[in-house]
């Protein structure tokens, strides 16, 4: 009987095992479905919820710096609020399988008419003009922008989590917000130039793709160009959460009302699509509270006053939204959108005389007359400097009409390129 005993607690030991292993490498629905079947599988999977879904999650975000901040992210179903889910809890591995499965739908290049997002990258000359399968690369690269952005967003909760640890209520939200903010921007300063160019073009597409989706509204809003802007902030504060709630709204779903002048007409029935539509309003706000405190020191300095006020603020005028005063309320704090382009490294400048043009370095590269000689040799190795002015005819050859591409755009497609090489 003993024996019987321990040979059924060894089984049912494995058998645990085997429905851990199986548990952490199903996807959710199939998991909650295992758990369905019997009270013991249920209670099995319940006990172990997170050491799986860490174990799941591991698997799949390697990067330990891009996995969920203190276990958690935020909500992004529709919905007029985002909340913070329970760490290491079924609810975080169904919001990031929604939020894949939302970033493969925007990005799906199989889809006619083109999703708004591809749409835009259609518009951008140097990338559609890439063969398919370094397009389908290009896709891929932007797809990794949006799960960036989604962490750039959940990177809130190391402040708020902690805070609603010391009673939320009894903090200044504005300290909160503030806290956030610099939160993120100092992991933004952190990335990659590859990142950070992915990033800045993510922000564009949406951009692009929202005025597309705004219609003749875009060019009778007095705010419509404001308003594109505000919206490319609060894509890398909310992810893809603003991207889906702007330009893929949920059918079926019908809210009373317009709603904002920011929403496109085809989310006014989001309730996600009501929220990001706040959220960039909100952003408008700071936008025009950045340009009265210019147009107030510029009054100022214009009437001889305010000069020691704002001689440590020069910052907001040059680097867009820009102040290292913490003390001061109601500084308006870089936006990310400009934290990403400043991050960027700068291409080196060529070494330039007093009079501005560009030294050359080389002596050799001079023709003669500036100070070198200069022997001009042919293909074939003929000295042909002593031929008289005017005697070589030079081929008439017309220029093509080039693009141009900046240095984020041309670092994309040198890593699209390289990773996919064009077949000849």
């Amino acid at each position: 009987m003993t024996t019987n005993s321990a040979t059924t607690t060894t089984t049912s030991l494995i058998n645990a095992d085997i429905t851990l292993l199986i548990a952490e490498q199903t996807d959710l629905p199939t998991l909650l479905a295992l758990a369905s079947t019997n009270k013991h599988l249920n209670g099995l999977i319940n006990t172990y919820e997170h050491s799986i879904i860490k174990s799941k999650i591991t698997t799949a975000i390697p990067n330990p710096l891009l996995q969920p901040p203190l276990g958690s992210v935020l909500s992004s179903h529709s919905s007029s609020i985002r909340q913070i889910l329970p760490p290491w809890s079924f609810q975080v591995a169904a919001e990031l399988e929604r939020r894949h499965a939302r970033t493969e739908a925007m990005f799906n290049i199989s889809t006619a008419p083109p999703t708004p997002l591809i749409s835009a990258m259609f518009r951008v000359p140097s990338f559609a003009a890439l063969p398919r399968q370094q397009f389908t690369q290009l896709v891929d690269l932007f797809k990794r922008a949006c799960s960036l952005a989604d962490h750039i967003c959940d990177l809130a909760l190391l402040v708020k989590i902690p805070a609603m640890a010391r009673e939320l209520s009894a903090v200044d939200p504005y300290v909160v917000q503030k806290a956030i903010h610099r939160t993120r921007q100092g992991f933004i300063k952190g990335l990659e130039p590859l990142d950070l160019a992915l990033l800045t073009h993510l922000a564009a597409l949406g951009g692009m793709a929202y005025a597309e989706e705004m219609g003749e509204l875009m060019s009778s809003d007095p705010e419509g160009l404001e308003r594109m802007v505000a919206f490319k902030e609060t894509i890398l504060r909310e992810g893809s959460a603003a991207l889906w709630g702007f330009l893929h709204p949920k059918e079926g779903e019908v809210i009373e009302g317009n709603g904002p002048p920011s929403l496109p007409p085809r989310a006014r029935g989001s309730g996600l699509g009501r929220y990001i539509a706040g959220k960039v309003e909100g952003v408008l706000r700071d936008l025009h509270a950045y340009e009265m405190g210019l147009k107030e020191r510029d009054h100022e300095e214009a009437e001889g006053e305010g000069e020691g006020e704002w001689a440590d603020k020069e910052g907001v005028r040059e680097g867009g939204w820009e102040d290292d005063d913490d003390d001061d309320p109601f500084v308006v704090l870089h936006g990310l959108h400009q934290t990403v382009m400043g991050a960027f490294p700068k291409p080196v400048e060529e070494p330039k005389d007093d009079g501005g043009d560009a030294v050359i370095e080389d002596e050799s590269e001079q023709w003669e007359g500036e100070g070198v000689d200069y022997e001009e040799v042919d293909i074939e190795g003929e000295d042909v400097s002593s031929e008289e002015e005017g005697e070589i005819e030079e081929e008439e050859v017309e220029e093509e009409e080039v693009f141009p591409v900046e240095p984020r755009e041309q670092l994309i497609l040198e890593v699209v390129r390289s990773a996919v090489p064009c077949s000849v």
